[in-house]
């Protein structure tokens, strides 16, 4: 059988044991009453099953910092699969498989499923297995109090960069009004550029007419127009008539937004009975405007659409400030980060 792992001395924590619960997998119930005997001594509360299926339904419902699995229940080998399905729906419980036989084999393929420990069924070893469990509990416990801590530094370490960011948009901010510059329109009405790509020209045509002064609108009869476009100079606003038919609108729409994140992509279908204005990002499309039956609605969202990218570009501002002035310790920051969630993922020894 495998030896105890030296990081942890046997007997370390059994002062604290009272209470704790420990799953029993077997299909002998003489075994389970001894298992139960044994622990009773330590008030461990002891919860039998008999098959992997009600061991996964107790897990789930329940933590064990101990389950201890017959290999052999209800067939042969099958505790393999129920070690590994134990151990998914509870981690951070501690897995001691337990056989009547002698293999290595055996033992390999337990500790590969999840499991600290093979234990022979035999009288000489209950002194062993008894030790093993109650030492293993301990473990656990230790390691959900570790784990407990590292999400409470997990989430001040976020808290903390969260408030460092803010105070930095403050200082930015309190720079741009020093120097007579409106912190919140670091973009104005009329440098907002517009380009719309629709064969027919309805929409463009009468975007231009009504529109208010200091917009720049430019229309693209094409899809491949309006991506030349928007390759010799970027945008604010792209609006995309569902009607191109050189190529696929989200085709379009894709090929923009990978070019240059910062446009704000909509699509279009109308002005009709039947149209809507979509805004095309990351996780798929959201509709904005609905029905779409004349472009004095779009005109009237105008104020929205340039407040919009007006926030948009200050949050781009406020980011590439901080990265450029703080590099160093972001880089520190993320590898921490890693650290932690790794440590919790993975444990203590």
């Amino acid at each position: 059988m495998i030896q105890p792992s030296p990081c942890v001395p046997p007997r370390a924590r059994r002062a604290s044991l009272v209470g704790v619960e420990v799953l029993v997998l077997d299909s002998n119930p003489c075994f389970r009453a001894i298992i139960e005997r044994l622990l009773s001594a330590a008030h461990v509360h002891v919860t039998c099953a008999t098959d992997a299926a009600e061991a996964v339904r107790l897990a789930d419902r329940k933590f064990f910092s101990v389950a201890l699995i017959d290999l052999d229940t209800p067939v042969p080998d099958e505790g393999i699969e129920a070690i590994r399905l134990v151990k998914q729906a509870s981690p951070t419980s501690m897995v001691i498989a337990t056989t009547r036989r002698r293999s290595y084999e055996d033992a390999v393929a337990a500790v590969r499923a999840g499991a600290i420990d093979l234990i022979r069924k035999a009288p000489e070893s209950l002194a062993y297995l008894n030790d093993r469990v109650r030492d293993a509990a301990g473990r656990s416990l230790g390691r959900r109090k570790v784990d407990s801590v590292l999400a409470d530094v997990h989430g001040v370490h976020e808290e903390l960069l969260h408030r460092f960011m803010e105070a930095e948009r403050g200082a930015i901010d309190s720079a741009d009004r020093a120097a007579g510059r409106d912190p919140l329109y670091t973009a104005h009405l009329g440098e907002l550029r517009v380009l719309v790509i629709d064969e027919v020209g309805e929409l463009a045509g009468a975007m231009l007419d009504a529109a208010p002064n200091g917009l720049d609108l430019e229309h693209a009869t094409s899809g491949g127009e309006g991506l030349d476009r928007c390759s010799s100079g970027a945008f604010h606003y792209v609006m995309i008539g569902e009607a191109v038919s050189d190529l696929p609108v989200m085709t379009i729409a894709r090929a923009i937004r990978d070019q240059h994140p910062e446009t704000v992509v909509l699509t279009f279908t109308g002005p009709a009975a039947h149209g809507k204005v979509e805004l095309v990002g990351s996780s798929g499309t959201r509709v904005v405007v609905k029905p779409f039956t004349d472009a004095q609605q779009l005109l009237a969202r105008l104020g929205d659409l340039a407040d919009a990218w007006r926030a948009k570009a200050r949050e781009r501002r406020y980011t590439q400030a901080f990265r450029e002035k703080h590099y160093n310790f972001l880089r520190r920051y993320a590898e921490l980060q890693t650290k932690i969630e790794h440590a919790i993922h993975e444990g203590p020894c």
